[in-house]
């Protein structure tokens, strides 16, 4: 119990039962109260009251750390939403920096077209591919009713992973650990996940596996959400689809792969590219801004040439249908049909020249690596071929002064980066309302950092009671002599905080699931998973020496900066900050004080 001073000779104890409000008065009424002394005492009635410590208080032998709880207790029941927010700016473009990069040390430049120069949109271009798959499946066997279904463009978000062969979506940590997983569209319990995954924890080699696919790119999400709305038919109406969960998942990979390869999206979308597609009116500022630097700009992609063109005028500002070539003035080299990632891996892929008006194709001469270097003096646009053939045409260096940016996280980051050595640049949309949001919510970060802040003081309050009531039990045993009335008030006290713990841990979920249903209601942030960074994070910190919502905000700063990344910080690099620190100084400052009042003691 805390025995606090005042004027007149009174004092108000203070139990760690007693209402916030008590101690709030009596340090209104007194300037500066003092803690007297730390003991554990008993009342003569059930609340404690202002009175002289003479009358109603039984003193008892001090106990070491005990009855000293946590100094603060929130407000568990504000609504924090109604907090006045400070002006913030929101998402101004930032490109982040995982590892440093002097752009003085690039000498080309290359970029992906699909959701890197063009960015589609999801409620209009998705659809496409969802609608083209369900009248596939339809053609191979699968029930009519599936094409009365409708999509969903905001389900699912980029980063999970599809464990086909248990029907489940998975939302994993960086430790490759299972926080969050559905089967269909029914969550599975924390007991479910443990059972299923824990016991194996999932490792970067058993990811590889053809059973695990992960949502690397925004052209999945059709599939997680088409593959979950079968298993959910599966497992309802067997007598209507009785294949498994594998077999589902690969004819519905099949069903969206053939609508991007056989034109059913990609003639609807050259039709109407404005539906479709979102024109970033900065685009080709950015690339005359590169290319005015003196570096070599190439796109790569693996979009055939008829659709490539198509959609880069759109993106130049010419009318639908109306087709130039002034587009590619920008770009020194354009490869079309690349077919990512195997282009950057098998040196064998043969490459093709392009006729640009015809769109006819013809095999281009066999290079001669060391002298021949006219190759594009006869035409900048090719299909297929490796990366060897890309770097000779550059005339590069070495791999790591190229800097490609893409959306794809295997294709066009981890590929290029683990096995070529390129720089990387991620485009990520969904950047923007991430951070917009974190912005918005600042004050509910602030209230989940100051309730695991006294979570932590109330593990450490527990811990402190834990090991009282051990040594106790100790001095019992040794003494061969009964101190009931300190064990009594050691598990009174200990009662008391294992609620107040179990209290600040329900308010800090519920904390937490409501900040994170701000982002998505059922996947929460895109780049946490709790307080760890998720997977997708993991991967975009590892492999991503940069990372941005768009290709245009490159303009914003010089072709010659020096990106420079934050420092590293291991939990030891933020001593003062760890809980265990300030646990151990809470402790220290106890400890010393209760010296102090021993000698005091003797003293008198």
């Amino acid at each position: 119990m805390w025995i606090v001073g005042g004027g007149g000779g009174r004092g108000v104890v203070v139990g760690s039962t007693t209402s916030r409000w008590l101690l709030a008065k009596w340090k209104a009424l007194n300037s500066s109260p003092r803690v007297l002394t730390r003991y554990f005492v008993y009342f003569s009635y059930t609340h404690p009251i202002i009175h002289r410590p003479s009358r109603h208080v039984i003193w008892k032998k001090p106990v070491l750390y005990c009855s000293t709880r946590p100094p603060w207790t929130p407000n568990l029941q504000e609504d924090y939403s109604k907090r006045s927010l400070d002006d913030h700016l929101g998402y101004q473009g930032e490109i982040f920096c995982n590892r440093s990069l002097n752009m003085q040390s690039i000498e080309a430049v290359g970029f992906d077209m699909d959701y890197t120069l063009a960015q589609y949109t999801p409620e209009t271009f998705e659809v496409l591919a969802y609608e083209g798959a369900l009248k596939r499946l339809v053609h191979i066997g699968y029930p009519k009713q599936i094409l009365e279904w409708k999509y969903d463009p905001s389900y699912y978000l980029r980063g999970l992973i599809i464990d086909k062969g248990r029907g489940n979506i998975l939302k994993m940590d960086r430790h490759k650990y299972v926080k969050l997983a559905y089967h269909g569209f029914k969550p599975l319990s924390k007991a479910q996940r443990e059972k299923l995954y824990d016991q194996e924890p999932l490792t970067p080699t058993s990811l590889h596996d053809s059973n695990y696919v992960p949502l690397d790119t925004l052209f999945s999400l059709p599939d997680a959400y088409l593959f979950s709305q079968l298993i959910q038919l599966a497992d309802e109406h067997p007598e209507l689809l009785n294949r498994s969960y594998s077999s589902i998942f690969d004819d519905v990979r099949r069903a969206v792969d053939i609508c991007h390869r056989d034109g059913y999206i990609k003639d609807k979308v050259a039709i109407e590219p404005s539906y479709y597609v979102e024109k970033d009116p900065y685009l080709f500022d950015t690339l005359k801004l590169l290319k005015k630097s003196g570096r070599k700009l190439f796109l790569l992609t693996n979009s055939l040439w008829e659709y490539s063109n198509v959609l880069m005028n759109y993106l130049w500002g010419n009318p639908s249908g109306k087709y130039t070539l002034d587009w590619m003035d920008y770009f020194d080299l354009v490869i079309v049909g690349a077919a990512k990632p195997t282009f950057l891996v098998d040196q064998n892929l043969p490459l093709y020249r392009v006729d640009p008006h015809s769109g006819q194709l013809k095999n281009a001469e066999l290079f001669d690596f060391y002298s021949d270097y006219d190759h594009l003096a006869h035409g900048k646009l090719f299909q297929g071929g490796n990366w060897r053939y890309l770097h000779h045409l550059l005339r590069v260096s070495s791999g790591s002064s190229i800097l490609y940016v893409g959306d794809h996280m295997y294709s066009d980051i981890l590929r290029t980066k683990s096995q070529l050595g390129w720089r990387t640049m991620l485009v990520i949309p969904e950047l923007e309302r991430e951070v917009n949001i974190m912005q918005q919510e600042s004050m509910q970060r602030q209230h989940m950092e100051e309730l695991r802040r006294l979570r932590d003081d109330l593990d450490e309050w527990l811990d402190r009671l834990e090991s009282e009531l051990v040594q106790a039990t100790e001095e019992e045993q040794q003494q061969e002599t009964s101190i009931s009335n300190r064990m009594e008030t050691i598990q009174a006290e200990l009662h008391q905080a294992q609620k107040e713990y179990q209290r600040t841990k329900e308010a800090l979920d519920i904390a937490l699931n409501t900040y994170d249903s701000k982002f998505h209601p059922i996947w929460g942030q895109l780049f946490k998973t709790g307080y760890q960074n998720s997977y997708f994070a993991h991967q975009v910190e590892t492999y991503a020496c940069l990372y941005t919502s768009r290709v245009s905000n490159i303009r914003l700063v010089s072709p010659e900066i020096h990106f420079r990344c934050m420092v590293d910080y291991m939990p030891h690099d933020r001593l003062e900050e760890a809980p265990f620190r300030r646990l151990m100084r809470r402790r220290l400052r106890l400890r010393r004080q209760m010296l102090e009042e021993k000698q005091s003691v003797k003293d008198d």
